[in-house]
Parts: structure tokens; C-alpha cells; sequence
């Protein structure tokens, strides 16, 4: 049976190990859709509705192959809010919202986190023989995901696998064993991001 090639960016795989707010600036120039792998930096922004600073989601949908070349990742988005936090199923592009943030998301952004996101299949496909590789991620252009529910279209660059230590991230096993199949679009795999690529790792600022 063929695989069900539908993407859904990056979901938690099992507990939940941590969830924070974060802000997303006003009129960024891409979506932030639910299950989007999201990047951080060190800016904060004064936020209205007696929130005080908080951090913001860096407005770049490139995850960075090597981190220091851009922002680091913080996890995957868990659910987005307008700027009143109501919830709603993504912030689009150009959102004004207040004038100072477009809204906020909730981000499953402890570095242990593992997540499930299927791959693309592009050029090549995850074979057995990659398993504990290290892969980049795909977004669409201005990580546009499906705007009718808000999900995530981001996945696993399957022909990107390598093993440098800094790739986005590390690959640990099927799924859905009893569901996919290996070797073509569609396969979903366990991943977390790479401790040299998340802001919040061993080897990068403190929790």
C-alpha cells in the first residue's frame, strides 16, 4: 500500500516535555502555521495585555543547515493565538495585529522533545540505511502551510542526510512501521532536533 503523502509539519511524539508562549512580531513577511518548526532568537519585544517581554519567534522560514549561520530552532508550534490571544489556526504573513505582534504561538520547545513529520521524498528517499542520519527540513515559500486548517506543510529533506552533527536534525525510526512503507514520500519518522541547532541545547544558552 502506498504511503498517505500528506504533510503535516513536525507534531509532538509523546509527552509534551515543555510548552512556552511566544511572540510573533507584527506584519512578519511569512505564515506561522500550527506544527511549523520555528526559530529563535534572543529578541524580545514589550507586549500589551500585561504580558511584559517576551520572546519572539525570528521571522525566517530557512532553518539553518549550519546554526550560527542564522537563528537557532526552539521546537514546533503547538497552537496560535491573534493578538488578544484568541485562538485561531495560524498567522498569516503581513498580520498587523497590534502594531507591536501579530499574535502569539505556543511552542513545544524543550530540546529533548521528539516529534513525527513525514518525508518528502524529493530526490531520494529515507532508506533503513539512514537511520541515525541527520536531516534538514523543507518549508514551502513563506511557509505557506494549508491556510483552511492552519496546519504546518513543512517536512524531512529526505535527500539532505548527512553526518554533520549540525543538520536541523536527527532521524530515530519509523512511526508507523505497521502503516508505511520505507522508501518513498509520504513515510512518517521520529526526529528531534540536534542540540548544536536548538537555542535552548546543552551547548547553546541556559534553560
Amino acid at each position: 500500500m502506498a504511503n498517505n503523502d500528506a504533510a503535516f509539519g513536525f507534531k509532538p511524539w509523546g509527552e509534551v516535555l515543555r510548552a512556552r508562549l511566544y511572540a510573533v512580531q507584527t506584519a512578519p513577511t511569512i505564515n506561522v502555521m500550527t506544527q511549523d518548526m520555528v526559530h529563535g532568537g534572543l529578541t524580545s519585544l514589550a507586549c500589551t495585555g500585561g504580558r511584559g517581554e517576551m520572546m519572539i519567534i525570528e521571522d525566517a522560514n530557512i532553518i539553518p543547515a549550519t546554526p550560527g549561520d542564522a537563528c537557532m530552532i526552539i521546537g514546533a508550534v503547538l497552537a496560535c493565538f491573534d493578538e488578544n490571544m484568541v485562538p485561531t489556526p495560524y498567522i498569516a504573513a503581513t498580520e498587523v495585529g497590534d502594531g507591536t505582534v501579530a499574535g502569539y504561538v505556543l511552542v513545544a520547545d524543550h530540546p529533548d522533545q521528539q516529534f513525527v513529520a513525514q518525508e518528502d521524498g524529493d530526490t531520494a528517499a529515507i532508506a533503513s540505511a539512514d537511520l541515525g542520519l541527520f536531516f534538514d527540513i523543507y518549508s514551502p515559500a513563506l511557509s505557506l502551510g494549508t491556510t483552511s486548517t492552519g496546519i504546518s506543510l513543512q517536512e524531512i529533506d529526505s535527500n539532505s542526510h548527512n553526518t554533520t552533527v549540525t543538520i536541523a536534525l536527527k532521524l530515530f525510526q519509523m512511526a508507523y512501521p505497521n502503516q508505511d512503507t520505507v522508501g518513498s514520500a509520504g513515510c512518517r519518522w521520529i526526529c528531534q532536533v540536534n542540540p548544536s541547532a536548538h537555542l535552548w541545547g546543552s551547548n547553546q544558552v541556559a534553560l
